[in-house]
């Protein structure tokens, strides 16, 4: 049997609740939990606040070489927006832009081919507004640019990131649920005492298992604002 473990996680820029910047907290994490790829929101490289220009490497660490940068902003070489770290090669990366009408905090979609050793996998984290009526447009956008990307064979996928959505039902998750399967988990904002489920995942991998779930922990609520889930599929 093959296993593959991942990490999402809205990361606030890297700013612990204790106000304290240290990215390597990030990447210790990944390092206790053995994760093969992260998959962030909220990265922050722009010098203007607090980032630097090592920030992805300092993240990732040498154990996952290969970077999928998605800004949502730019100031000179600094960024902010959506990343995915990878142990295995990012054979295909994609920045999808999900806006329909301008705004203060552009939306993107990161969207990689991961060779693994035993097949292909397609890995989405994306970060949608806060506004409802731009949040449907944007997951609208996204899955019709998921579908005009037909270049690579037919792989599992896997959805996941802050989707900022509290209300439940929503149309906007029923709209995604039957796009995808939705994988229960747990609330995870705000992370000290959480009661929102704004960070979801979604997968269409048939004929693997496919599991996540909220990690707890004092330490690890103090990392950021959510609290990151664990995604595992055994192959």
């Amino acid at each position: 049997m093959q296993k593959i473990r991942l990490l999402c996680f809205n990361i606030h820029g890297g700013r612990s609740l204790d106000g304290k910047r240290d990215l390597s907290r990030v990447h210790g994490l990944m390092q206790r939990l053995d994760i093969d790829i992260g998959v962030f929101q909220e990265m922050e490289t722009r010098p203007s606040r607090g980032g630097a220009s090592n920030d992805v490497q300092t993240l990732a660490g040498p154990e996952r070489p290969h970077h999928l940068i998605c800004p949502s902003m730019e100031e000179g070489a600094g960024w902010y927006g959506n990343l995915i770290v990878s142990r295995y090669p990012i054979i295909r990366g994609l920045r999808h832009n999900l806006e329909t009408h301008p705004s203060l905090e552009p939306r993107y979609a990161a969207d990689a081919l991961v060779q693994l050793p035993w097949g292909r996998l397609r890995v989405i984290g994306t970060h949608l507004s806060l506004s409802v009526f731009e949040r449907r447009s944007e997951a609208e956008n996204l899955l019709r640019l998921m579908q005009a990307v037909e270049e690579e064979e037919r792989s599992p996928i896997l959805l996941m990131g802050d989707i900022n959505e509290w209300q439940v039902p929503s149309p906007l998750l029923r709209y995604l649920n039957r796009c995808f399967t939705p994988l229960p988990c747990k609330p995870t904002f705000p992370s000290l005492c959480p009661v929102f489920r704004l960070d979801r995942v979604w997968h269409d991998a048939p004929g693997i298992r496919v599991t996540a779930h909220r990690l707890p922990g004092k330490g690890i609520r103090k990392l950021s604002d959510h609290l990151p889930l664990v995604v595992e599929l055994e192959y």
